[in-house]
């Protein structure tokens, strides 16, 4: 079966292969750019002191490069996508149209045999080689993220790590399996497979993500030294407001009773404190806290990152399994 699988595949995984390589060269290539600025950026001591005079030139040299990175990033979410349509989707589909399924599925093998196994080896080569590319991402990212440019919790870069990239890249191919076997037409499968993976993809990217974060998040009273971030944040947090590596969720202000305030009070507040603050030179946090008002922050800690990783990679895992179960299902259940 795996002479079989290879012979039938070769095509489509000789082209995943070489598309990972040069994907790996581009992130190798961006990583070496920006060594040696980060490599000065450690041993002048920026990382624990940012703020002094080498540290911002540097850091600045760093930043040249997160347009690259980020096209990379983009380049990656297309692969579970791409993987699901022309890999995924003609798999049975294929045998389906052509008429071939009829002697393929009559052999000693016997069709659940020749699913699982097929499924299973596609699964294990794709699998290999996007954890290998996600490793090499964070790699890459390190440094962004040291300097404060970029967080891990962003989410381009929560979708391509190490296990979330894989799980990713399993749904899309099985999902891909299943709408081929459903449908039977290799082109119309492709089609789907693109808007069912690449749609579910683009709503993670701009908005599950955003939710699966703010589950159980931490909140804190917080000193504004800087001005008030309010309402849905997702950015990751800056000097002052909130532990280093935290992912901010969201800000509010109380008042004297401990209650929340509305937008529009936040807003005659802020009025009223911009224009005391700045006749009298009072910090923002002195006047509120004259004022009996407070600053909330609410986060995620940096150390559950891995956390949301494992719910994430196991959601994606499971769909994929049910996925595939269907397929066998659908293809037992076949004529």
């Amino acid at each position: 079966m795996a002479r079989v699988t290879w012979r039938q595949h070769r095509g489509a995984l000789i082209t995943l292969v070489a598309a990972s390589a040069a994907l790996a060269l581009a992130i190798v290539g961006g990583e070496l750019d920006v060594q040696g600025p980060y490599a000065r950026y450690a041993a002048d001591g920026c990382i624990l002191r940012p703020i002094h005079v080498p540290c911002g030139t540097l850091a600045n040299r760093i930043a040249v490069g997160t347009n690259g990175l980020d096209a990379l990033v983009i380049a990656l979410h297309l692969l579970p996508v791409l993987i699901g349509v022309f890999l995924g989707a003609p798999l049975i589909a294929r045998e389906l149209e052509s008429g071939t399924f009829r002697f393929t599925w009559t052999q000693g093998v016997g069709r659940t045999r020749f699913v699982v196994t097929t499924i299973v080896l596609l699964a294990a080569v794709v699998t290999v080689t996007t954890c290998a590319l996600g490793a090499l991402l964070a790699w890459y990212a390190h440094p962004f993220e040291v300097v404060g440019l970029e967080s891990r919790f962003q989410a381009g870069f929560f979708d391509t790590t190490t296990l979330a990239f894989p799980a990713w890249t399993l749904f899309a191919l099985c999902i891909g399996t299943f709408l081929g076997t459903l449908i039977g037409r290799v082109v119309t499968a492709m089609a789907a497979t693109a808007a069912a993976a690449g749609g579910l993809l683009v709503a993670a990217f701009w908005e599950l993500d955003h939710h699966l974060l703010s589950l159980g998040a931490l909140a804190r009273p917080v000193r504004p030294t800087g001005g008030l971030f309010l309402g849905v944040l997702n950015m990751p947090a800056e000097p002052g407001l909130g532990p280093v590596g935290s992912w901010l969720v969201r800000g509010w202000i109380t008042g004297p009773g401990s209650y929340q305030l509305s937008s529009t009070a936040v807003g005659n507040l802020q009025n009223r404190m911009n224009a005391a603050t700045s006749k009298s030179g009072t910090s923002e946090a002195a006047w509120m806290s004259l004022h009996h008002y407070t600053y909330w922050l609410s986060y995620q800690p940096a150390d559950r990152f891995w956390y949301f990783q494992v719910i994430t990679g196991a959601a994606l895992a499971a769909l994929a399994t049910a996925f595939a179960m269907m397929t066998v299902w659908l293809v037992r259940s076949r004529g």
